[in-house]
């Protein structure tokens, strides 16, 4: 088990890559903390421990200070440490720039930015005090390069980027790894319209070298190698798991 004995704090693990990456962590031998906005991150806890692992839920909406500190906290009563952080949650509207209310930009950033910073923020004391830690945040392809009518979750996406190797910089020297993942198109329930939409994807099979969509899975794996000890000189890196999308 290669994240054995660690504490994960999953936000988004409600559904989507979160979900899975709380399964596989657990599977990996993590004890895991579901944060979501959404009552289904019990299930997802509760399924964890049907198959013998350790997990809870925490109700959170990570773009609330008080709410992201309160899910810190629970983690720290229940397991008394905080190994990694692994940061799923956002939310988004696909409109080109002109349809973008200022409701729905600020909300992005509320959400996928200013989220992950409050988490990040919120988890750093117990790693500092633990004698170190893990951070992994989930940017998108779309965080380097441009997509069609996605302004507000590409500007969120690229201060994901920025964001996370500040915190490598400034934490380094305790032991404390920060680090992105940038997707491609993966199947999950805010993606599977376009995955099954007949017009978008031969687009898809384009742009994914190997001549699939992404699975959470993918996404998951990754996760847990930078999560874990193999990982020990990664940080502040751009881990990109997108099926070649940024190839070309």
């Amino acid at each position: 088990m290669r994240l054995k004995g660690k504490v994960a704090v999953i936000t988004g693990g409600a559904s989507g890559i979160g979900r899975s990456g709380a399964l596989v962590f657990a599977r990996e031998g993590a004890k895991v903390v579901v944060a979501d906005i959404a009552e289904s991150g019990r299930e997802v806890a509760e399924a964890i421990v049907a198959q013998g692992g350790d997990a809870m839920f925490v109700p959170t909406d990570v773009s609330s200070a008080e709410q992201a500190e309160r899910m810190a906290a629970a983690a720290l009563e229940r397991y008394g440490r905080i190994d990694v952080l692994f940061n799923n949650a956002m939310w988004y509207r696909v409109r080109p720039l002109l349809e973008v209310t200022l409701e729905e930009w600020r909300r992005t950033l509320d959400v996928t930015l200013t989220g992950t910073f409050l988490c990040c923020k919120a988890v750093l004391p117990a790693m500092i005090a633990g004698g170190g830690g893990s951070i992994i945040n989930t940017s998108s392809t779309g965080g380097t390069v441009g997509f069609e009518a996605h302004s507000a979750y590409s500007a969120a996406k690229a201060g994901v980027n920025l964001l996370t190797r500040s915190i490598a910089i400034d934490y380094g020297k305790m032991n404390i790894r920060a680090n992105t993942i940038s997707p491609g198109i993966v199947a999950t329930p805010n993606t599977q319209k376009d995955v099954d939409d007949p017009e978008i994807h031969p687009y898809y099979m384009f742009k994914c070298l190997t001549g699939r969509v992404g699975r959470p899975e993918d996404i998951a794996y990754a996760a847990v190698y930078l999560a874990s000890d193999e990982a020990a000189f990664v940080t502040g890196t751009n881990l990109f798991v997108d099926n070649g999308w940024t190839a070309r």
